[in-house]
C-alpha cells in the first residue's frame, strides 16, 4: 500500500460506513497494534473484512472470556499433540478468508482447528498472508455473552452464512456462553444444510470430527473460579520415573514435559 494512499486513513477517524480494499484492511489492522482505537468507549484491537469490504470492528474481551478461550485453545491444543493430529489450533488473531459468495471475506474465530491435511498442504504465501488461495479450518468456536437478542442473532448469521459457506472446509461449530452457561453445536445434515442444536450445558464430545477429543466444561469453570486453589500438592516433592526411557524426576510437572517433548513429539508425523 503506498503512502499517499496510506496518508488517508485517519485511525482517529475511521469511516465505518465506507467500503475498503483489502490492502487498507491489512493496513488499518496493523495499525492497531500501535494505535488506540475505541467505539462509543469500546477499545477494538481487531477488524474483519466482509465480503463488501467493510470493516467489521472486534472490541476487546473481558478478562473471563478470554480466559476461557484461553483454556479451549490449551484443551483442543494438548488433544492436537497428545493425539498426533498434526494440525493447526489457533485463536481469534488467526484470520481466515472464508470466500463467501466468491468474495474474499477474512474472520477470525474465537478458536479454530485446521486438519493436518489442509495446514500440511499450505504454501509459504497462504501460511503468511491472505493473498494465497483461501482455505479454512475445520472446527470454529465463538464464546461470547448472548444475553442481547442482536448478538446472538449475529453469532448465528456469521456460523450459518460465513463460517459454513459453500466451499468452506468447517464441518462443526460451537457457540459457548460460559456466563449463561449455554451451548450451541453448528453442523451440515445429509443435505448439506446447516442446523443449530443447542446443547444442555456439560461435555462436548469431537467424535468423528476430532477424534477422541472431549471438551472438558469442568476445566473451563474451573478457570473462571475465583475460588481459593490450595498449592500444597505443588510442593510436593514426588519420585517419578519415565516408563519410556527410564528417566528420573522430583515432579509430576516435569516428568510430563519431559514425556510430551520426547515421547509424543517426536511421533508426530
Amino acid at each position: 500500500m503506498s503512502s499517499k494512499a496510506q496518508q488517508k486513513i485517519d485511525l482517529n477517524d475511521l469511516d465505518l460506513n465506507r467500503s475498503y480494499t483489502f490492502e487498507e484492511f491489512e493496513y488499518i489492522n496493523d495499525q492497531l497494534k500501535y494505535h488506540t482505537f475505541e467505539i462509543n468507549g469500546q477499545p477494538v484491537n481487531l477488524f474483519e473484512h466482509d465480503k463488501n469490504g467493510n470493516l467489521i470492528p472486534m472490541p476487546q474481551s473481558t478478562i473471563n472470556m478470554e480466559a476461557v478461550v484461553s483454556e479451549i485453545v490449551r484443551q483442543l491444543g494438548n488433544w492436537n499433540v497428545q493425539n498426533g493430529q498434526g494440525g493447526a489450533v489457533t485463536s481469534s488473531q488467526g484470520g481466515f478468508n472464508f470466500h463467501v459468495g466468491g468474495r474474499r471475506t477474512i474472520r477470525a474465530p474465537d478458536v479454530s482447528f485446521t486438519s493436518k491435511d489442509v495446514y500440511c498442504h499450505l504454501n509459504q504465501q497462504q501460511l503468511w498472508t491472505f493473498k494465497g488461495e483461501p482455505f479454512t479450518p475445520m472446527v470454529v468456536i465463538e464464546v461470547s455473552d448472548t444475553i442481547k437478542k442482536k448478538v446472538f442473532e449475529d453469532l448465528d448469521e456469521k456460523f450459518k452464512i460465513e463460517y459454513f459457506a459453500m466451499g468452506t472446509s468447517v464441518q462443526m461449530g460451537l457457540l459457548i456462553d460460559p456466563q449463561k452457561k449455554r451451548m450451541w453445536i453448528y453442523k451440515r445434515n445429509e443435505k448439506g444444510e446447516v442446523f443449530r442444536s443447542e446443547r444442555t450445558w456439560g461435555d462436548i464430545d469431537g467424535g468423528d470430527i476430532l477424534p477422541g477429543f472431549t471438551l472438558d466444561v469442568e476445566m473451563i469453570e474451573d478457570t473462571i473460579s475465583q475460588e481459593s486453589r490450595s498449592t500444597e500438592t505443588s510442593k510436593k516433592s514426588e519420585s517419578v520415573n519415565c516408563p519410556k526411557c527410564n528417566n528420573h524426576f522430583t515432579n509430576c510437572l516435569s516428568f510430563m514435559k519431559h514425556f510430551e517433548k520426547s515421547h509424543i513429539r517426536e511421533q508426530k508425523g
